[in-house]
């Protein structure tokens, strides 16, 4: 039993050699390619989302832009140079227009009462528009289209009727009128004087009041500081004859 004890070898546990640790320099290296590669990384991420945003940029680019459609204004298409002498006489209106309805306007500051053959109409207010019948135009006072205090409506009556009414009535001078005095309103800085001077002496030849109305519109832009051209200023001046309060 001795013998046996003593040929028994008794073992003791190695302990195991400690790890070597890297160079401090091969774990900066490390570092800094794992650095590397993570900026590498989130470049190419940024790289996509640009070329994802260029690419929306050009489809959008590439489509139709739709434009808010704005209501136009009311203003007089019919002026000297677009009526067409289509050779018509009142009674070929008559014949023509006898079951179409004409719509009127009122241009007049306040109301306007016209009893007719077919109906009686009343306008309250400026800017209204009744349907008329066509034996009703033709024989109202001159007065009332002739001021006017009622105008065709450009927009419920069609060119052809507009024409029509306007050539077989000879409204073409009240219409005239009405035009240089949509454009004063509309864009003054920009009307051609030349025109305008022919329009108000041929209008005060025949007894009209035009020059009051132009002489009313060109002080309220002034007002407003819509024309503040000195020389402009002066050219309406010798036209209208009177000067403007600047």
């Amino acid at each position: 039993m001795e013998e046996n004890k003593e040929s028994v070898k008794k073992t003791t546990p190695r302990k195991s050699a400690p790890k070597k640790q890297p160079p401090k320099e091969e774990v900066m290296e490390n570092d800094l390619q794992a650095q590397m590669q993570q900026m590498m990384q989130m470049m190419a991420q940024q790289q996509q989302m640009f070329m994802a945003m260029m690419q929306q940029t050009q489809m959008q680019q590439s489509q139709p832009i739709q434009e808010t459609e704005e209501k136009p204004k009311k203003q007089t298409r019919v002026n000297k140079g677009t009526v067409k002498d289509r050779g018509m006489t009142k009674q070929g209106l008559r014949r023509k227009y006898r079951d179409t309805d004409i719509y009127v306007q009122s241009v007049f500051q306040g109301s306007v009462f016209y009893k007719g053959k077919k109906d009686d109409y009343s306008w309250d207010i400026k800017g209204e528009v009744l349907p008329m019948h066509i034996d009703d135009i033709i024989a109202m006072p001159y007065k009332y289209l002739h001021e006017p205090w009622l105008i065709l409506d450009d927009y419920e009556n069609n060119e052809e009727v507009l024409e029509d009414i306007i050539s077989a009535l000879e409204l073409e001078h009240m219409y005239r009128n009405l035009f240089i005095l949509n454009e004063l309103e509309e864009n003054i800085n920009n009307i051609d004087m030349k025109e305008l001077k022919e329009i108000i002496n041929d209008n005060k030849n025949k007894g009209g009041s035009l020059h009051l109305d132009v002489t009313a519109i060109v002080q309220q832009k002034i007002n407003t500081g819509e024309l503040n051209n000195i020389r402009k200023i002066g050219e309406f001046e010798k036209i209208l004859g009177r000067s403007f309060n600047k």
